[in-house]
C-alpha cells in the first residue's frame, strides 16, 4: 500500500506510473501477438475478422473496467481519508455491484451478438469467423471482470506492482496458448479468443488469492455487505460516470469501425495493423491517466488540492516527453511496423492503409495526452459530468465521420477522425479542470 498524499510528487508519479505502463505494454503486447499470429498463420480474412470484431469485445471489457475504475475512485478517497470502516464497506459493495453488472453485460452480449455484427456491417465473408470470436469473448467476460475488479481495488490503495505481476504471468501464458491453439491445434480465430480467456482467468484468480491472503485491509465480512447504510449513493454514480465515459468512447470506436468495415477486407486489415501500434503509442498517456485517477482521488480525499495541480503538470510533461520520441519512431519505421503484423506478402493496399493511419495520427499525440490525463483528474475529484460530456463529444465526432467523412473522403475520412477528437477533447477538459481546481483551491483556509 502507498500513500500518494505525501512525498516528492515527481518521484511518486513516475514510480507509480511505471507498473501501469508496463502492465499496459504487456496487455497491448499480447493483443499484438494475437494479431501477428492470426495475420501470419491464418491470413488476411481472419486478421480482418478479428480486427473488425475485436473492438466490440473490447467495448464489453471496457464497460467492466469503467465500472470497477469508477468504484476504485471512491475506495481511494476512503483510503485517503483514513476511514477503514468506510473503506471495507465500499469494497464489499463494489464486489456486489460488479457481480450484477457482469450478469447484465453477458446476458446482453449473447442476446444482441448477431444484431451487433449486422449493425457494424461485417462483410459476409468474414461473418462466421467474427461471430465465433465474439461469442467466445463474451462468454469469457467474467474473467476480465474479476481481474479488473481486484486490480482496481489494489490500485486504489496504492498497490500498482502486484496487478502488474499477475498480468505478466497472464501475458506469458497467453502467448504460449496462442501458439498452441493457432499454430499447433489449428483452432483458427477461436483459438486466439480461447487463449485470451484462459490467461485472463488465471490472472484474475491470482489477484483474488493475493487480496484475500496478503491484504487484510481488503478482507470484508458479511456485515460489510449490509444495505442499511447507503454506500451505493456514491459508488453507483461514480461507476456509471466512469463506465459511461469509457463505454461511450468504445461505442464510438465500434461505430467508426462500421465505416471502416464498409471499405473492404484489405482496408480493415491495414487499419487493424496500424491501430495496434497506435495503441502502443497511447499507452504512456493511458498509464499516466490511471495514475492521475489514483493520485487525485487520494489527495482529493485529503483535501490537498495544490498537490493535485502540481501532480497534473508533472504527468502531462512526462507524457509529452515520451510523445516526442514516439513521433520519431513512427516517421522512421511506420511501414515496417505494419509489415510486422501483416507480413511482407500482404498487398500494397493493406500496407498503405496501415502506414497512412500511423502517420496521420502522430502530430496529435500531445493533445491526446492532455485529454486522457485531465479527464481522469476530473474523475478523481468527483467531477463526473465533464469527462462524460467529453466522451459524448468523442462519440458524436465518430458518428459524424461514419455519416459524412467516410462516404465523402473514404479511408482518409477515417484517419482524420481521431485527431479531431483529441484536439476538441483536450481543450474541453483542460478548461474545465482549470476552473474546478481554482474553485477548490479557494475553499482552503488561508495559511
Amino acid at each position: 500500500m502507498r500513500k500518494l498524499t505525501e512525498g516528492n510528487i515527481t518521484r511518486l508519479v513516475l514510480t507509480f506510473t511505471l507498473p501501469f505502463l508496463l502492465g499496459a505494454t504487456l496487455q497491448r503486447f499480447y493483443t499484438l501477438i494475437d494479431m501477428v499470429m492470426v495475420g501470419r498463420f491464418l491470413g488476411t480474412n481472419p486478421l480482418a475478422a478479428v480486427g473488425a470484431t475485436g473492438n466490440i469485445a473490447i467495448m464489453f471489457t471496457c464497460i467492466c473496467a469503467g465500472f470497477t475504475g469508477g468504484f476504485s475512485i471512491i475506495i481511494g478517497q476512503s483510503f485517503g481519508e483514513g476511514n477503514e470502516k468506510k473503506l471495507k464497506k465500499n469494497i464489499a459493495h463494489t464486489y456486489l455491484l460488479s457481480s450484477i453488472i457482469l450478469a447484465v453485460l453477458m446476458a446482453t452480449g449473447f442476446l444482441l451478438k448477431e444484431k451487433i455484427l449486422h449493425w457494424t456491417r461485417i462483410p459476409d465473408e468474414l461473418h462466421p469467423l467474427a461471430s465465433t470470436y465474439l461469442t467466445i469473448s463474451i462468454g469469457g467476460l467474467f474473467t476480465a471482470m474479476v481481474y479488473n475488479m481486484c486490480a482496481s481495488v489494489l490500485k486504489a490503495i496504492g498497490d500498482s506492482i502486484l496487478p502488474l505481476v499477475f498480468l505478466a504471468i497472464s501475458v506469458i501464458m497467453n502467448i504460449g496458448l496462442d501458439y498452441v491453439f493457432i499454430a499447433i491445434l489449428q483452432k483458427g480465430v477461436a483459438g486466439a479468443a480461447i487463449a485470451t480467456v484462459i490467461s485472463q482467468g488465471f490472472s484474475g484468480l491470482l489477484c483474488v488469492i493475493y487480496c484475500m491472503k496478503k491484504r487484510p485491509i481488503l478482507k470484508v465480512s458479511l456485515q460489510d455487505f449490509s444495505l442499511k447504510e447507503n454506500y451505493f449513493s456514491q459508488l453507483i454514480p461514480q461507476g456509471i460516470s466512469m463506465s459511461l465515459m469509457i463505454s461511450v468512447i468504445s461505442t464510438g470506436t465500434v461505430i467508426l469501425q462500421t465505416g471502416i468495415n464498409s471499405l473492404g477486407a484489405e482496408v480493415i486489415a491495414g487499419y487493424t495493423a496500424g491501430r495496434k501500434f497506435i495503441e502502443f503509442f497511447l499507452m504512456p498517456g493511458g498509464a499516466l491517466s490511471e495514475t492521475a485517477a489514483a493520485f487525485t482521488s487520494q489527495n482529493y480525499g485529503a483535501r490537498k488540492y495544490d498537490r493535485i495541480r502540481k501532480g497534473t503538470k508533472v504527468m502531462i510533461l512526462s507524457a509529452w516527453i515520451v510523445d516526442f520520441f514516439e513521433m520519431i519512431a513512427v516517421l522512421l519505421f511506420a511501414r515496417y511496423m505494419v509489415m510486422a503484423i501483416t507480413g511482407k506478402d500482404a498487398s500494397p493496399q493493406v500496407i498503405h492503409a496501415g502506414e497512412l493511419y500511423l502517420k496521420s495520427n502522430l502530430p496529435f499525440y500531445y493533445f491526446v495526452s492532455v485529454f486522457v490525463i485531465c479527464r481522469c483528474v476530473l474523475q478523481g475529484m468527483s467531477k463526473k459530468k465533464t469527462p462524460v460530456v467529453a466522451s459524448i463529444m468523442e462519440c458524436a465526432v465518430k458518428i459524424l465521420s461514419v455519416a459524412v467523412l467516410v462516404p465523402l473522403l473514404g479511408y482518409r475520412g477515417v484517419v482524420i477522425t481521431e485527431p479531431s477528437i483529441w484536439i476538441l477533447g483536450a481543450i474541453w477538459v483542460w478548461v474545465n479542470y482549470s476552473r474546478h481546481l481554482k474553485k477548490k483551491l479557494k475553499e482552503l483556509p488561508a495559511e
